[in-house]
């Protein structure tokens, strides 16, 4: 298997992309840290460890807030004490408050901020002393670079991890190889469930690709870019949208 033994944290595993990510991997090889950040969502996360669990593979449920800075340094901290190493750090957890522009409020800016952005650099930094060789994959999606209503907090928090991306694999280089994950709207996950069938239906109609992208869609091009196959991938940003912004 590609991912033979590899240690991967996916944040904000619990369900979603996230947990599509998570099996993933773990049907590749690796062995998994699954976070949530919820008391409400243990018991989701118990589930995809359990799965992980019979094919073979080790999965340490960790719950911690990826903003809070005391709660990352614990994770890993866990993660050093259960592997004492990590190969594979997926940043996917996100949130977001779904609002425009001018109606968003200071502390909504904070949270975005601190859950997109700030989450993603103490999770990378308490990360790569973990690592002698690894990949880091962020998520993102298309709000990055297109307009969605009530998307400009988020897209721009989206835009801000594709230019980490782009610095962080240089400054990581060549141990650590460091890139995104940008997807179009995805079915079954949080951000699908504000959005009508009709609409869904309507962008299924839009897309080359004859439907709306899934989790495992994503997941599977993330188990690329973490295993050895994409070593000359490096900083670049993965358009995952079955072609739908060829349209827009």
């Amino acid at each position: 298997m590609v991912l033979q033994d590899k240690i991967a944290l996916v944040t904000g595993s619990s369900r979603g992309i996230g947990r599509a990510i998570a099996l993933e991997l773990g049907r590749r090889g690796a062995h998994l840290v699954l976070n949530h950040r919820r008391n409400s969502t243990r018991a989701m996360t118990e589930e995809t460890a359990q799965e992980l669990q019979k094919l073979g593979r080790r999965a340490l449920v960790v719950k911690a807030d990826v903003a809070d800075a005391q709660d990352v340094v614990q994770m890993f901290a866990l993660i050093q004490s259960e592997f004492g190493r990590l190969d594979i750090l997926v940043n996917n957890a996100a949130s977001a408050v779904f609002r425009p522009l001018l109606q968003l409020e200071e502390k909504h800016w904070e949270h975005v901020w601190d859950v997109n952005l700030r989450a993603l650099n103490l999770c990378i930094k308490h990360a790569v002393p973990l690592m002698t060789q690894g990949a880091i994959v962020n998520i993102t999606s298309l709000g990055s670079i297109k307009y969605m209503p009530n998307y400009g907090a988020l897209g721009a928090a989206k835009a801000a991890i594709e230019s980490l991306t782009r610095s962080y694999a240089v400054e990581l280089a060549p141990a650590v190889n460091v890139n995104a994950v940008c997807g179009s709207l995805i079915d079954d996950t949080g951000f699908s469930e504000f959005i009508s069938e009709s609409e869904k239906a309507h962008w299924a109609q839009l897309t080359p690709l004859g439907r709306l992208l899934k989790p495992e869609d994503i997941a599977r091009i993330v188990a690329f870019l973490c295993s050895d196959d994409a070593e000359t991938i490096r900083g670049q940003v993965i358009i995952a949208d079955g072609g739908i912004t060829l349209k827009m």
